[in-house]
């Protein structure tokens, strides 16, 4: 018998194992995960765990702006993209052209029909769970899945794994839970790391990229000063990047390479500019992609950045890194891999984190002063750093 015809259902609103009652094999799944590249790569475990469990099952992901990170996996069979953010507020969601885009996406869903919807969520506004309710019930699947944090939100889901708030748990852990709550586990041997489809196209670009830094036998450290737009409260003041990257050139004759996206060119230029020796410094961010900068970074000795989507590519990509964080939650948040150090402010602070705080989202901007992270030291950077490069 298939492993997938093991997993029987007669599901109830309890957060307990399935029942064993009937055969229950899925013909379709609907995964939601309407975030962006880090959000998006910490699903991938769950995924992985479903589609070994559930083979047979066609598994798709709704998401946002994380399609580049799902893409070309081989257990994802579709990736939906929906644009959410026509939706943040009330006043945009009720425009005529919003609600019309909304009710056409939902007969689309409906007339799918799959057997099981799973959000990769946390509930903790109250309009945006009425919006996943909006669509978990436009699917018409029998199954809804998802964390339910006891504040009334998760209402119109049947199957509810209890939610302890941001950082009791890392986000991937949580997202394996969910899986595991339709029965799904991941094969024996599979350590549950994130991971990206790097393309062969994508490897010839990073040596385009490789051949632009006249490395020699130099360390090439990859640096990632921005951290996306969601919160740019989480980043390091420009000049600790630049005496980091001072030190690491003074004491490893090492190559700094400066990545992030497009609009992180300024910050990267600024940071060079503060530098003692910017001849050692290469500017490519903007010139990636998310597979081109995986394997980019593949053959870096080091990355050092603050919390976002680049320093889980880094994971993804094995190299060792040095995450800064400052207002954001760092259990939540921490990149999975043996070689991450984690590097935060030495006070006791007991407003950290103030984002992803708890049940709630928290401040996503955070105090003026934000002690948690302009009282970290390029020292206390430089010191990790050295110490992964020296472990290597």
């Amino acid at each position: 018998m298939d492993k997938a015809q093991l997993v029987e259902t007669n599901f109830d609103n309890s957060t307990q194992n399935l029942n064993t009652k009937r055969i229950w094999q899925p013909r379709r799944i609907l995964a939601v995960k309407l975030d962006a590249l880090g959000d998006a790569l910490l699903t991938t475990p769950a995924l992985r765990a479903i589609k070994a469990t559930y083979p047979t099952a066609q598994l798709e992901v709704l998401t946002a702006a994380g399609g580049p990170a799902l893409a070309g996996l081989p257990y994802i069979d579709r990736v939906l993209n929906f644009d959410k953010y026509s939706y943040d507020s009330p006043r945009e969601a009720l425009k005529l052209v919003n609600l019309a885009k909304a009710l056409k996406f939902a007969l689309q869903l409906a007339c799918v029909r799959y057997d099981a919807v799973i959000f990769f969520h946390h509930f903790t506004l109250a309009f945006g769970a009425l919006k996943f309710a909006g669509l978990g019930l436009a699917t018409l699947a029998p199954l809804r899945v998802g964390l339910d944090n006891g504040l009334g939100r998760a209402w119109f889901l049947n199957r509810r794994v209890k939610d302890e708030g941001f950082g009791a748990k890392n986000e991937r852990e949580y997202w394996l839970e969910l899986a595991e709550a339709i029965g799904a586990k991941l094969p024996e041997g599979d350590d549950g790391k994130p991971e990206l489809f790097v393309s062969k196209d994508a490897k010839a670009r990073a040596q385009e990229l490789w051949a632009k830094i006249d490395n020699g036998k130099s360390p090439v450290i990859a640096i990632g000063p921005g951290g996306g737009n969601y919160s740019l409260a989480r980043r390091w003041l420009p000049v600790g990047f630049a005496k980091v990257a001072d030190g690491l050139v003074k004491q490893f004759d090492a190559k700094i390479v400066i990545m992030g996206s497009s609009e992180e060119i300024g910050l990267g230029q600024e940071i060079r500019g503060l530098m003692t020796y910017p001849e050692a410094v290469t500017i490519i961010a903007g010139e990636t992609r998310v597979d081109e900068a995986v394997a980019f970074l593949e053959n870096c000795a080091l990355f050092i950045a603050n919390d976002g989507g680049l320093t889980h590519l880094a994971a993804v990509a094995k190299t060792p890194s040095v995450v800064l964080f400052g207002p954001s939650n760092a259990m939540a948040w921490r990149p999975f891999g043996e070689k991450v150090a984690v590097v935060q402010a030495s006070l006791d602070l007991p407003c950290r984190p103030c984002l992803y705080r708890g049940k709630q989202l928290g401040s996503r901007y955070g105090c003026a002063p934000r002690p948690c992270l302009t009282a970290i030291t390029p020292a206390q950077v430089l010191e990790v750093a050295e110490q992964l490069i020296n472990s290597r």
